[in-house]
Formats: C-alpha cells, sequence, structure tokens
C-alpha cells in the first residue's frame, strides 16, 4: 500500500488548499497526540493542536496557525 503521513492546510471555502508529506521519524513523537497504526500511518485525520504542530513545524514550508482550525494531520493514498 503506498500511503503518506501529511499535514494538510484548508482554505476558507474547506477545499484543500494546500499540503505537505511527513518523513517516517516524525511518527513516533505524534504517536501520543493522535491515533496510529501497526503500519505506522496515522488513522483519521486530526485537528491540528499546538503539541503536533511544534512536531510537524520543520517539515511545513508555511507557519501554522493552530487557531484558525484550517490545518489537519492524517495520512491518504498515494495515486
Amino acid at each position: 500500500m503506498n500511503v503518506a503521513n501529511v499535514v494538510q492546510k484548508f482554505g476558507t471555502d474547506d477545499f484543500l488548499e494546500r499540503s505537505w508529506e511527513l518523513p517516517p521519524e516524525v511518527i513516533e513523537p505524534l504517536r501520543d497526540h493522535v491515533k496510529v497504526g501497526d503500519d505506522g500511518w496515522i488513522i483519521d485525520s486530526w485537528p491540528m493542536t499546538e503539541q503536533i504542530a511544534a512536531i510537524v513545524q520543520p517539515w511545513v514550508t508555511e507557519h501554522i496557525d493552530v487557531a484558525s482550525g484550517a490545518w489537519l494531520v492524517g495520512s491518504w493514498m498515494r495515486p
């Protein structure tokens, strides 16, 4: 299965505006904040919190505005 863990940013219209793929090494620190399957993929989508943002910010090229509610972390299948 070709799956990627990602950070997603949604626009004011609730459409996906941008996404960033996360490297495998970010999963262990995320385990305390999101549900991660045995295969290392994030299960479901999770709203961004200050704690999650601190972990994933190094791989995201924009400042994560947690208060906006526009940011999620999760996984998706690659084409």
